[in-house]
């Protein structure tokens, strides 16, 4: 039987571990995801105590519960013989007696003859196991002009025309928002590191070998009509960055290194 494609959201926070470690359990994520919930404490067997990965077959319905869960956005694959599903209605209706109910999803998929498109939109689908990174993709999070704030114009230019750049400007915006997820800098970092179209394999052997000042003085050039406030902040960070890395005594994609990495590291620190 064929895997089925899920949609899962979280909070922007929560995506650099995802993408490192893969989408663990709740009960694993109970510290950054909060308690657990009815739904969770009237599980059984393999799915007490919160341990499920749930996502939905619909991509739209995930993109729908954005306030509620948070702006990034996972897809993952299930073998839909090993996962169990029901409607998400059903469980917000009465999140103790819809485990009573649950099926897998095989058995859903079997009353469609098959076609995951026929499945209700609100389909929750859950399983035991933590996803494994490689089995994952992170989407580009839904953010908006207002959540990025100065950085809405270069996000706006680059984050999908060109990667070198997007990269570069990204590990800029991680260390400028110095571990904090709740600024526009980690929401800018977020929107650049993560795409639709995922990166090619080369990508990150073609950011080592750019020269990350020449990267940026072309970005800030281009920016200074269409985004003004944008081309202004990315200059400042690029004067610091630079300061910094004379200081130290490194190069600059070096210092873009180090300092991005401590923000992370500040960031998933449990």
């Amino acid at each position: 039987m064929e895997r089925v494609t899920l949609y899962h959201r979280t909070r922007l926070a929560v995506l650099p571990l995802v993408e490192t470690d893969g989408l663990r359990t709740r009960v694993d994520l109970s510290e950054r995801e909060g308690p657990l919930d009815a739904f969770d404490l009237a599980a059984t067997g393999r799915f007490a105590r919160g341990r499920r990965v749930s996502g939905w077959v619909s991509r739209a319905h995930a993109e729908s519960r954005i306030t509620q869960l948070g702006a990034g956005l996972v897809s993952y694959t299930v073998d839909p013989r090993k996962a169990v599903a029901n409607r998400e209605e059903a469980r917000e209706a009465d999140p103790v007696a819809v485990w009573s109910d649950v099926r897998s999803l095989a058995d859903r998929l079997a009353e469609v003859g098959g076609d995951v498109a026929a499945l209700p939109d609100d389909l929750e689908v859950h399983i035991d196991l933590p996803v494994r990174a490689k089995l994952l993709r992170l989407h580009a999070p839904d953010v908006t002009d207002e959540d990025l704030g100065v950085y809405a114009g270069v996000v706006a230019a680059i984050a999908d025309s060109d990667r070198v750049a997007a990269r570069t400007i990204m590990h800029l915006a991680l260390a400028a928002a110095d571990g904090d997820a709740d600024t526009p800098a980690f929401r800018a970092a977020c929107a650049l590191a993560w795409r639709d179209e995922p990166d090619d394999r080369e990508l990150i052997l073609r950011w080592r070998r750019a020269d990350p000042v020449a990267v940026l003085e072309v970005v800030i050039a281009e920016l200074e009509e269409s985004a003004p406030e944008s081309s202004a902040v990315i200059a400042g960070m690029l004067d610091e960055s630079s300061r910094q890395a004379d200081d130290a005594g490194i190069g600059l994609a070096e210092m873009l290194l180090e300092s991005s990495e401590r923000s992370l590291e500040t960031l998933t620190r449990p």
